[in-house]
């Protein structure tokens, strides 16, 4: 079976969130299970400071884009990993310093990139003669490749045989991000006034991209369960429920992994010392490193609680700012990490002023100081307003960092809450809250520092953790049997 795995970004060569992440390590997971998968993405000029091989497949090649204009585009390639990337370099589109805009605001001429993007995919798949099985769309960004397949067998155009036998899979991985734009957009991009219609891409007097991809594919998938059944109802759904609910039997939800080659505390060069479950003293080590470079403090009894998160709205940052006094005042040390709205850098960074010693705020992105966070904390913070997967919990858990989250989304299907010592027991990897509430946070993170306090069940929770298997190798099966399931 072959796949082809289409994004705006994967890593290594570009990366902004955690689809990237999903992008980078899935098509390895698929090939140990058996199914040939290649990425395809667009070629930004960032890549070519990153040192990388590419290597020139085709040259000049064209993609009508409507009537009037077209566009011309060069296919690259790159093998990582044993892994096909196949890059769609237009200059005009792609050479910019960043992938959708800038810290002002999205890139005006976003829907005709995405829209060029979507149309020379088809072009370059059609140009090497690779017809694949499956053609799987990661985000609104992607969306109209399913449309345009549907365009080119309705219409009965150039390459209705050669896509004859191909499928395709639309992944939402963050529905409140759905590529919405003026009507004007459809002539531009080549689609037609005749697609602006209810049951199509008419989306409130506009065009919606992610509708697009909701209506045309084959299959829809999310990124965990919870989030598959909370994107069915007016509170999660976007305004996008109703359309959703349509394709009830075409959605499923898959829980992301994580990549344990990269993220292990056994042999993970950031820390300054080593350990595993079986033997925790390293992690000890990774506290009082954390704590005397970014709390000048040598060691602390106290618990630690680590943030790596986008600051914003979306992650409960208003949460964290309408608690921080009662966080520091129970007791807690707090270390953040990550960039995001203006408001609440300044929240934070106002609060670490006022709580020097026991409340660090880095405002940056770095792997290394996340790496740190991850290792160095006793528990990881979560209180996101609403979650599709999230990958933060997934990772403190490989690092015994126990997570307190809210119960919605991902973070319901990968947490397995306690609240008592027959739940640590049973298996309890962490601390869940229900209600989006400051006060309902704080409960859970009063409960944990009750459990904190017993050394013992403290271990065995953080061993549980430990245990838990969020690799790739489930979810590609899971990938797989999904594509097995639309070929039949």
């Amino acid at each position: 079976m072959q796949v082809a795995l289409c994004s705006t970004e994967a890593v290594p060569f570009a990366k902004t969130g955690g689809m990237a992440d999903v992008v980078g390590a899935l098509p390895r997971a698929l090939k140990t299970q058996g199914v040939e998968c290649m990425v395809i993405m667009p070629f930004y000029s960032s890549l070519l400071e990153k040192g990388y091989d590419f290597k020139l497949v085709k040259g000049g090649l064209n993609v009508p884009m409507n009537d009037y204009q077209e566009e011309f585009y060069d296919l690259l390639e790159c093998n990582h990993q044993g892994i096909r990337f196949l890059f769609i370099k237009n200059d005009n589109f792609f050479n910019r310093n960043h992938i959708y805009g800038t810290p002002r605001g999205d890139y005006r001429d976003n829907p005709i990139r995405f829209g060029f993007f979507c149309k020379a995919i088809l072009a370059a798949l059609e140009e090497l003669n690779l017809a694949p099985d499956i053609i799987h769309l990661n985000d609104y960004h992607c969306a109209l490749v399913s449309l345009y397949l549907h365009q080119i067998r309705s219409l009965n155009l150039p390459g209705k045989e050669f896509f004859d036998q191909t499928a395709t899979v639309f992944t939402i991985h963050n529905l409140a991000y759905q590529g919405i734009y003026g009507r004007q957009v459809l002539d531009m991009i080549g689609v037609g006034q005749q697609y602006f219609s209810m049951d199509r891409l008419e989306f409130y007097g506009s065009v919606n991209f992610m509708k697009g991809g909701i209506i045309f594919s084959d299959k829809i998938t999310t990124v965990s369960p919870t989030y598959s059944r909370e994107i069915l109802t007016p509170r999660y759904g976007e305004k996008l429920e109703g359309i959703l609910k349509s394709r009830k039997k075409d959605l499923t939800g898959i829980v992301n992994g994580i990549d344990y080659s990269l993220w292990d505390p056994e042999n993970d060069n950031s820390l300054c010392t080593n350990y595993g479950r079986d033997d925790l003293k390293g992690k000890d080590q990774c506290k009082k490193h954390l704590l005397n470079n970014y709390f000048n403090h040598g060691s602390s009894r106290a618990p630690l609680v680590g943030v790596v998160s986008r600051l914003s709205a979306q992650k409960g940052m208003d949460l964290i700012g309408q608690s921080l006094d009662k966080i520091i005042g129970m007791g807690f040390f707090m270390v953040v990490l990550g960039t995001g709205d203006h408001s609440y850098q300044k929240l934070l960074q106002d609060y670490q002023a006022k709580y020097k010693g026991n409340l660090s705020v880095n405002i940056t992105y770095s792997d290394n100081l996340a790496r740190l966070i991850y290792s160095g904390c006793d528990m990881f913070l979560m209180p996101s307003k609403y979650e599709p997967c999230g990958l933060g919990q997934l990772i403190s858990l490989r690092y015994g960092t126990v997570p307190v989250v809210r119960d919605t989304g991902g973070l319901s299907d990968t947490i397995k809450a306690v609240g008592n010592q027959q739940d640590v027991a049973d298996g309890g990897t962490g601390f869940k809250f229900g209600e989006y509430s400051s006060s309902h946070m704080l409960k859970a993170l009063k409960t944990a520092l009750s459990f904190y306090g017993n050394k013992s069940l403290w271990k065995k929770i953080m061993a549980n953790g430990m245990k838990c298997d969020f690799s790739w190798k489930a979810s590609a099966l899971s990938y797989k049997k999904l594509y097995i399931s639309i070929k039949k």
